[in-house]
């Protein structure tokens, strides 16, 4: 697996990894520092990274982008 991005937060996180699965980019979520201690005891997770296989990465990089596009144009 391959990092693909840094979520500041679980919502974030959670967007994104519905935008990899909706492709079918298989996901996987870790939590940086007290990241997960936050999740644990305040419900939500900080410093979110998100991996992907190593064979989708571009294919992943290429979906945020379009993604960050799309959002810039609303």
């Amino acid at each position: 697996m391959k990092l693909l991005v840094n979520c500041k937060d679980d919502f974030e996180a959670q967007l994104i990894e519905g935008l990899l699965k909706s492709a079918g980019i298989p996901v996987q979520r870790k939590y940086r520092g007290e990241g997960h201690v936050l999740k644990l005891y305040g419900g939500l997770g900080r410093d979110v990274d998100i991996y992907v296989p190593d064979d989708r990465l571009q294919e992943a990089m290429q979906l945020l982008e379009h993604r960050d596009e799309d959002w810039e144009e609303q």
